[in-house]
């Protein structure tokens, strides 16, 4: 007999209790909504009977250190296909991630992982994004891997019942775990020493371009940091990201592990795995991962998800401004088989 005052909980609904109370304390920190710029794309042609329809939804995660705004050129240009291929409208949230762009702003509290980013995203799609997951889900670099994370934590018992993104993008990130501080992570490394190195405010873009060249930094790279400086006042430039915020969600970006997802997405979902030919970022671990993913969910079945591979050629890292048009080919038919209209 149980002792006076002694309350036996099952152990089985100890740890779902467990798991809700987790799952909500970390979306009751985040009551501040993202920035976010909005593409739309009306219905067009003989099929625009269908543009009363409610637009089929795109979001967009970008990568560390930058906007949703990379990212609007490419999606732009692959909404407005997808509206003319099927006849419904389509619209894209361009999302600024936390600790970063016009998000940074919202000072939102750590730990700054993959974890609360996604819990980030998962409450925009409650908020903005008509209470429901969109038709497709992209990220690039960090945020590709974060968008996994989305997926996976919608997956969790008590998740808000927001359904599934059909059709995810992963747009050359690694979805395994980096153990080691190979070439490309040491340029993202070094990156971010340089930006820890320069003295603040600085009285114009042309006086960081000159102290990154100094540094042996690409004209290329000069610009895409550039394009982070924020003028407070004449002569007086700040960065728009949180630097330290955004140095921890890629200490936790190298830490996180996603292969396990990739070989059992969830019913209804297909990750698509995207490597651009050109970029360094592929290492055999990360190859092994993927093609272990493909062939296990090769099988189509309803009751299942699937993982599949894609590559771009003519392209590196920066798949969106390398070879746009071809990253827009490559994603078009996923738009369609997720708004359920046959690629013709």
């Amino acid at each position: 007999m149980a002792s006076a005052g002694v309350v036996r909980v099952c152990p089985q609904l100890l740890a779902t209790l467990q798991q809700r109370a987790a799952f909500h304390a970390g979306s009751s920190a985040t009551s501040s909504l993202l920035h976010y710029d909005e593409v739309h794309a009306p219905a067009a042609g003989a099929a625009g009977a269908s543009s009363s329809s409610p637009p089929q939804t795109v979001v967009v995660l970008h990568g560390l250190l930058g906007t949703g705004r990379n990212l609007r050129s490419a999606v732009t240009d692959l909404c407005r296909q997808a509206a003319a291929r099927s006849g419904l409208p389509w619209r894209a949230l361009l999302l600024d991630l936390r600790n970063h762009g016009k998000s940074a702003a919202l000072n939102l509290h750590p730990p700054h992982t993959l974890a609360a980013a996604a819990r980030d995203v998962i409450h925009l799609f409650q908020q903005a994004a008509g209470g429901a997951a969109p038709a497709v889900l992209v990220g690039h670099s960090m945020g590709g891997k974060t968008s996994l994370e989305v997926v996976r934590q919608l997956t969790l018992p008590h998740a808000p019942p927001l359904g599934q993104p059909k059709q995810v993008w992963v747009l050359d990130a690694r979805p395994n775990a980096v153990h080691t501080v190979d070439k490309p992570t040491k340029e993202v490394l070094d990156v971010l020493a340089a930006v820890k190195s320069i003295p603040l405010p600085l009285a114009s873009r042309q006086a960081l371009y000159q102290q990154l060249q100094q540094q042996g930094f690409s004209p290329a790279l000069q610009q895409w940091l550039g394009g982070n400086l924020s003028q407070e006042g004449r002569g007086r430039y700040t960065w728009t990201f949180n630097l330290e915020g955004a140095e921890s969600m890629f200490q936790d970006y190298m830490k996180e592990d996603y292969a396990a997802l990739l070989q059992k997405p969830p019913p209804g979902v297909t990750l698509n795995i995207l490597r651009a030919l050109r970029s360094d970022r592929w290492d055999h671990d990360t190859m092994a991962a993927v093609r272990q993913a493909v062939a296990a969910t090769a099988q189509p079945a309803a009751v299942r998800g699937q993982t599949r591979y894609w590559e771009l050629a003519d392209a590196g890292h920066w798949v969106h401004a390398d070879n746009p048009k071809g990253l827009v080919a490559v994603m078009l038919p996923s738009l369609l088989e997720a708004a359920g209209v046959a690629a013709r």
